[in-house]
Formats: C-alpha cells, structure tokens, sequence
C-alpha cells in the first residue's frame, strides 16, 4: 500500500456477501421481540377471563361484554407488540447489520474502514471501538508493508544470494542475487519447489540435510555455466524455539570466484617468485663452488664463471626491483605527479635510450611523424618505465637484421580528451591464445627464450597497473611471425590550460 488506507465507508455493498442474511437477522429479532410481547397481551386478558369466570360463577352478571372488551385488549396489545418489535428491531438490526457487514469486510482484508451510527446507545460505543479498532489495524498493517519493502530491499540489495524455503521446500522468497547466482526462472520461481528449479546434486542434498537436522549446513560447490562459478552454499533450518519440527530452511549463497581466482593467483606468484629466485642462486653458487673448488687459478675458465655470476647478479637485481615496484603500485603506495608531457619530446627521448641496444641487434628503430603541440597527462617516471619496458621488449622479440621497431604518438580520433602511444615491431609475435594472459605477473609466451633474453615476466604487468593508475588503458595486437603492437591510451592536456 503506497498511499496509506483508504477511507472506506462499512455501509458500502462487500461482493461475496449474501444480501439476504440481514433480513433474515431482522426477522429473527422481530420473532424474539414480538413473541413474548404478544404472549403477554394474550396470556394477561385470558388469565383475568379465567378468575372472573371462576369468581363470578354464582352470579347472575352477564360477562359477554367483559369477555368481549378483553378479547379486544389482546388484539390492541397484540397489534401494539406488533407495531413495538418492528421498531426495535429495525433500530437494532440497522447497525447491528452495519456492524456486522464491517466486521465482515474488515475479515476480508479491507482496512481504513470507518462506521457511524447516529444513536447515543451502546451500539453507537461499540461502533466508535470498531473505528478505533480499525484504525489501530491499518496503522499496523501499514508498518508491516514497510517494513516488509524496507526488508525486501535489504534482501535486493546483498551481494550474497538468499533463498527461502517451507518444509516442503517450496520458495517462500528468494532475492535477485540468489536467480542470478543459481540461473533461477526470474518469472514467478515462488511457490515452486527447488528441485524443480535447480538440477545440481550437491546443493539438492545440502538443503535436504538441513530440513532433516537441526544445524547448518554447508558446502562448497563449481556452479556449471558460462562462466563456471565457484559457489559457498550454508543451509540453515528455520525451528521456532517452541517447536522440534523445522519449518523451513534458509540458504545463503556466497560467490567465491573471485576468491578462489586470487587465492590460484597467489600461489601461482609464489611458485613463479620461487623458480625465478632459485635459478639465478643455483648458477650463482655453482658457480661459486667451482671456482672454489679450483677454477680460480685457471685464468681462461675463471673468466666465464665470474661472467655468468654478474649476469646472475644482476637479473636477481632486475628481478628483485620489478618485484618492489609492482608491489609498491598494487599497494597504492606508488606516488605519482602527473603533469603536462610533450608526446613528440617523449618518444625521442626514448628512442635515444634505446638506440644503441637496437643497432647492436641489427634492427631500425624510428619514429613516425609525431603531430606538433602534441601533450599528454601522466607523471614523468611513470611514462618513461612504460615506454622503456614496452620498447624493451619489441627490441628483444624482434629478429635481428633487418626487423622494424617503430614508435608513433596521435590524437584519437574524434576526440579532444585522449592521446594514444603505440610500439609496434615485426617480431616473432604472440599467439591469439596467449594475448589474454601477457599482463599477468611472470607470464612468458616462451619461458625459456625469455629468460635467455632476460626478462623477469613482470613488465607488461608493471606497465599494465601504471597505464591503470593513470586513468589510462593498454591493449595489444599481434600476429605470429609478423609481429606485435601495444597501443596506450592516455589522457590528453591542452599545456596552456
């Protein structure tokens, strides 16, 4: 009820209710009325006839009119009781039925409902508490529905699912994260039974379970679906604390997909820390060992040992430093100041820091022409281990002799707000499978040309969560053999605003 109860009047006609029930209610108050009225009149002049008959039997009086003015008394008497209980009972069954027909619409869930009657008796008192009454019962019914729709929307509102079930387990209610969680019908699943609806084994006997015991009850189940969800089922049976027998079962719905993927995450980063830590030690202290073991005084071996035990060194350095800065920008702990960054100054910059690695390789590292007065929105240090780690890496997976890494900065089209910063090569490329997975920590397309290479496996991680924390995007683009392209998008910024 939005608007309140309405103000009904009881006399109204109620649909249902049988019209003659008050004329047959007067009529039976007219019998009880009138009856014992017209026995009196009749039983009084008779009784009076007896003892003067009886008294007067010597006498010579003639009683024929007597007889006669008696028998008239009846009649009048009658006729008067007659006239008496018509008025009563019209002046009793009239509210007495109004009464009744609003105690008789009130049963029928009507509320707000009022009554008036005019006589100061005690039927006029009993209609007043009857409006009372009535009054007291909508204001109850009315905080009923509200409470009813604030608990409905609390119910809508969880993250978790919440299904309610009778002893029968039919749904007595169920929220719209509990139909989206479960791929229940969204047309009226109330009232049906959850076997009906739900065709999954595990959670069919977990709400069984409950119904039958008296403690919750809960499972771990991988809901089938596109995608596969992992789900945290808790089955509750409803027992009034007065009774033995359960009434209903409560199920609470719980989407751990997300948890499970970070807990699989987390021992992935683990396992991968581990490997990555433990090759470059075990070269380092094999090393070690040979040279202690006599290599030392070899001056033509001791070259190489010493050699692989700087490279070691040195990847372990790498390694460790992407490790503290990934860590210091997932944790928001990574400052960054962005300010206004010329793209053409940008990209030339960091083709001067790539240039010799690339003529070493035997590759062509350029730029494409790069529109004037060009700016973007970024930090500086932020732009330039994004642009490094993404040239890097054209560089390292691109053939040498003859391959192309090229850089280009350009408005996006249609649009005054964005710039987009693009590395493209003509590398080994990625495969379509992969392209999902190459911003995940330690993720190699090939495992082991990359550590030949060099790289750790976090930097398209650590560029991906900088581009992020610069309200920017990333996406890649690669063919195999043909080569790869990432494509930055940026914020764009007018310097002289």
């Amino acid at each position: 009820m939005s608007g309140g109860p309405e103000k009904t009047r009881a006399t109204e006609p109620l649909e249902g209710i049988d019209s003659s029930r008050p004329e047959r209610r007067r009529a039976r108050l007219f019998r009880r009325i009138f009856i014992p009225f017209a026995i009196t009149w009749i039983t009084l002049p008779a009784l009076v006839a007896a003892i003067l008959s009886w008294v007067l039997r010597d006498s010579d009086i003639d009683l024929g009119p007597l007889f006669l003015g008696l028998t008239f008394l009846a009649l009048t008497g009658s006729g008067v009781s007659v006239w008496l209980a018509s008025r009563v009972a019209r002046a009793i069954a009239q509210p007495l039925r109004r009464l009744i027909r609003f105690a008789e619409r009130t049963g029928h869930g009507e509320t707000g409902l009022t009554i008036h009657l005019e006589a100061d008796s005690e039927l006029s008192m009993l209609g007043r508490a009857f409006n009372r009454m009535s009054d007291r019962l909508a204001k109850q019914i009315e905080q009923i529905d509200r409470e009813t729709a604030q608990l409905r929307a609390i119910l809508d509102g969880m993250v978790e699912g919440v299904v309610a079930l009778d002893s029968n387990e039919r749904l007595l209610f169920v929220n719209e994260r509990a139909i989206s969680l479960l791929d229940l019908p969204t047309k009226n699943p109330v009232g049906r039974r959850f076997w009906e609806l739900v065709r999954v084994r595990e959670l069919l006997d977990t709400v069984n379970n409950a119904v039958k015991g008296t403690s919750t009850v809960s499972c771990d189940i991988e809901w089938p679906g596109t995608p596969t969800r992992n789900l945290t089922i808790h089955a509750t049976p409803l027992i009034a604390p007065s009774e033995i027998q359960v009434r209903g079962t409560v199920v609470v719905v719980h989407d751990i997909t997300d948890l499970r993927r970070l807990e699989m995450l987390r021992r992935d980063f683990v396992a991968n820390v581990s490997h990555e830590l433990k090759t470059p030690l075990s070269v380092i202290r094999l090393c070690a060992e040979t040279l202690d073991s006599g290599a030392l005084e070899d001056a033509q071996a001791r070259g190489g040992f010493v050699t692989q035990i700087i490279q070691q060194s040195e990847r372990l350095s790498f390694l460790i430093v992407d490790l503290l800065s990934i860590a210091r920008i997932e944790s928001g702990r990574e400052s960054l100041r962005p300010q206004a960054i010329e793209v053409a100054e940008a990209l030339e910059d960091c083709l001067a820091r790539h240039e010799n690695q690339a003529h070493q390789q035997g590759l062509s590292l350029k730029i494409n022409q790069t529109p004037p007065d060009l700016w973007l929105w970024m930090d500086e240090e932020a732009l330039t281990q994004v642009l490094d780690n993404l040239v890097g890496n054209a560089i390292r997976y691109t053939q040498a002799s003859g391959g192309t890494v090229t850089l280009s900065g350009r408005p996006v089209p249609g649009s005054t707000e964005w710039v987009e910063l693009e590395v493209q090569d003509t590398g080994i490329g990625i495969p379509e499978t992969d392209l999902p997975r190459i911003f995940e920590r330690f993720f190699r397309v090939e495992k082991a040309r990359s550590r030949e290479l060099g790289g750790t496996g976090l930097g398209l991680s650590i560029v991906k969560h900088l581009v992020t924390a610069s309200e920017g995007t990333i996406k890649a683009a690669s063919k195999l053999a043909k080569g790869s392209t990432f494509t930055v998008r940026l914020p764009r910024v007018n310097p002289s605003n």
